[in-house]
């Protein structure tokens, strides 16, 4: 835990499992917060259930998803199901700044933990909870994870062709978005603390911040626009565009033309084919209307060069490109190496694994990772210990009690 970050003296509690809580606080631990995780090997995170090792006996502390989302934190275990667990939590909210979770509504205040039960408690508190459809409203109670997320939230009626059933985003994106807003606010509210020196409830709807995303198409809808539906590649007002095949093995780049002097640029690079010179082409419209052609004779042309050196020439001459990177190739992005994306820690049961920091820095404020993410309660003598002031004899038995498990 970096102690020069900007959020260094912010203590963090907590209570999450799965993406979307957990990577809210991966970005204040990423500036130097505290960050204490609350897990039990009882009721596992599902993190730690996506184990490195098919075909072997499952271990909780080798999953790469979860060392990657828990960077610099305190990992301690405690069954909350019991009443003196439950205790033992309560005691760690007196001792944070904030405390984040993201199960469905209700799940803690079963357990005295709720964010009105925290803030009664300690009334200096920033409370943010981030469940899939917020603390309020008729769906609240669903569970859901991040898949039905995208559809509910609009995605999958955008990604895909038009001609086939929908497609949803890779992975769960509305566990990837909600994140990056619970931060921000949780920043804003310790801000705001300060004047008034009162904390606050952050409610959290991970749908609706999927929704608000995709802002652009919601109000083209009920402006009652043309409601923008899948198009594969393709975008309005823009041709070509699309992603062509270049020489190798599952090679690829994504060129983009978006006025007519980007295409007259294209052509010149190209050599002034015949076919490119058709009067076809020589407006947006055109080209628009005669897409399924124009993406043809573009990857006859693409095929011939490699992906890397095709996307330089084209960008010399001002043409929006980019090569298509598997992640292998992003682990060796010169671009990523500059800004020091990648950071190599270790892991004790995993080994060496890069982990990646956020995508902005502060001019004054060093970020970044000292530590993996933690084995399952790793640190439970210091955070019992030292946080909490338990003997060693306290902790003994609150383990033989199975309270500490």
């Amino acid at each position: 835990m970096g102690a020069d970050g900007v959020l260094a003296d912010v203590r963090v509690l907590e209570l999450g499992a799965g993406a979307a809580g957990p990577l809210a606080t991966r970005y204040l631990a990423e500036h130097g917060a505290t960050v204490v995780r609350v897990e039990s090997s009882r009721r596992p995170d599902v993190l730690r259930t996506l184990h490195a090792r098919p075909g072997q006996p499952l271990d909780l502390d080798a999953s790469p998803m979860y060392a990657l989302a828990n960077p610099d934190k305190w990992s301690v275990a405690i069954d909350l199901q019991t009443p003196a667990g439950a205790e033992l939590v309560l005691r760690l909210a007196d001792w944070a700044d904030v405390v984040a979770q993201n199960f469905a509504p209700g799940a803690m205040d079963k357990r005295g933990l709720g964010p009105d039960a925290l803030l009664a408690r300690n009334p200096r508190l920033v409370v943010v909870t981030s469940a899939l459809f917020g603390q309020t409203g008729p769906q609240r109670h669903y569970p859901g994870f991040g898949g039905q997320g995208s559809a509910i939230a609009g995605f999958n009626a955008l990604t895909g062709w038009p001609d086939r059933e929908p497609i949803g985003p890779w992975a769960t994106i509305t566990d990837s978005l909600s994140p990056r807003y619970a931060a921000l606010l949780v920043a804003a509210a310790l801000l705001e603390r300060r004047r008034s020196g009162r904390g606050r409830h952050i409610d959290v709807s991970q749908v609706e911040t999927g929704v608000y995303s995709l802002s652009e198409a919601v109000v083209r809808a009920s402006a009652g626009s043309d409601v923008p539906l899948r198009a594969g590649n393709r975008q309005a007002g823009a041709a070509p565009h699309g992603v062509y095949p270049c020489a190798g093995d599952d090679a690829w780049i994504a060129i983009s033309v978006l006025c007519d002097e980007q295409w007259r640029a294209l052509v010149g690079l190209m050599g002034e084919p015949a076919w490119a010179l058709d009067p076809r082409w020589t407006t947006a419209l055109g080209r628009e209307a005669n897409q399924h052609e124009l993406d043809r004779r573009l990857g006859e042309w693409t095929r011939g060069g490699g992906a890397y050196a095709r996307m330089a020439a084209l960008q010399e001459v001002g043409v929006p490109a980019g090569v298509v990177q598997d992640f292998r190739q992003l682990l060796r992005d010169p671009q990523l190496a500059a800004r020091r994306h990648f950071a190599v820690l270790d892991h004790a049961a995993l080994g060496p694994l890069p982990y990646e920091r956020s995508g902005f820095r502060l001019s004054a404020s060093p970020a970044g990772f000292e530590d993996s993410g933690p084995l399952l309660g790793e640190d439970n003598d210091v955070v019992l210990g030292e946080i909490l002031g338990l003997s060693e004899d306290e902790i003994e038995r609150l383990v033989a009690e199975g309270v500490v498990a």
